[in-house]
């Protein structure tokens, strides 16, 4: 009986793990999906990793509801400050919350290709800023979708 509860045990321990290691590998697809998308300035293949209902805070603190609105809004800053720049993301870590949610964390490195306006001034081309990001993610109907995402600017390059 004590040999079989720890066989047991030790099937539900490979399980777990296993679905978490396939959890966060589906996670980062999206996010590199995302990265692609942004690097060839398709913000609208950008924004279908979002949920209907998602929300979006970027770095200037700006609140964006809804995937449509995220597709707006993207879409008004696109010329200015997306279309220079190119994004590398970086995986810190993840936890699964449930089978069906997790919240991750990433590093952002954006690169300015060009030199371009933004109020107050210009960045210049090979500018690099970072930033650290906050996703969580639900799975509905065996799909993984961003509900919510904080893009939060640093000072200095993060470690």
């Amino acid at each position: 009986m004590k040999m079989k509860t720890i066989h047991l045990l030790l099937l539900f321990c490979t399980t777990t793990f296993c679905l978490g290691q396939n959890q966060e590998g589906e996670l980062k697809k999206i996010i590199s999906q995302q990265e692609s998308d942004w690097n060839k300035n398709d913000m609208k293949s950008f924004s279908q990793a979002f949920s209907d209902d998602a929300v979006l805070i970027n770095f200037l603190g700006m609140y964006w509801q809804g995937k449509e609105n995220i597709i707006t809004e993207f879409s008004h800053i696109n010329e200015c400050c997306i279309k220079p720049t190119s994004v590398k993301f970086d995986w810190i870590d993840s936890k699964t919350l449930s089978e069906n949610a997790a919240v991750a964390h990433m590093k952002e490195t954006l690169t300015a290709k060009e030199d371009y306006a933004v109020p107050g001034g210009v960045v210049k081309k090979g500018t690099v800023n970072s930033k650290f990001i906050t996703v969580v993610f639900e799975k509905k109907n065996a799909v993984w979708k961003i509900v919510s995402m904080q893009v939060t600017q640093v000072n200095g390059p993060p470690k």
